[in-house]
C-alpha cells in the first residue's frame, strides 16, 4: 500500500530512528539539494529528497524535508546518512 506523505498532518507523523538530536551548528555554505536516509519508526528505511542548510560542529548535517511523516522542518543527521552529488563513496 502507497500512501499520499505531501501534506503534513500530525496523523502520519513517525519517530525517526537515526535521528542525530539538536545540535550547535553554523552555515558555511549554499543551501544544497541531498537525498537522505531516514529510517522511520513505522515504515523503516527510506531515502528522500531534500535540503541541507546546516553543518553541526560535530560533522552532523541539518537536512529540511516536506514529507510529511517528519514531524519537524527537517532533521539532523550523521554524515554517512545523506548523500550529494559529488560525495566520494
Amino acid at each position: 500500500m502507497t500512501e499520499d506523505y505531501g501534506t503534513a498532518t500530525w496523523r502520519y507523523w513517525q519517530k525517526i530512528r537515526n535521528d542525530a538530536g539538536a545540535r550547535g551548528s553554523f552555515r558555511d555554505r549554499q543551501p544544497m539539494r541531498v537525498r537522505a536516509r531516514l529510517v522511520f519508526d513505522r515504515d523503516g528505511e527510506v531515502w528522500l529528497d531534500g535540503t541541507a542548510t546546516r553543518l553541526g560542529f560535530d560533522g552532523a548535517i541539518f537536512v529540511e524535508s516536506k514529507d510529511r511523516r517528519v514531524q519537524a522542518i527537517g532533521v539532523w543527521l550523521m554524515p554517512d546518512d545523506v548523500w550529494w552529488e559529488g560525495k566520494a563513496v
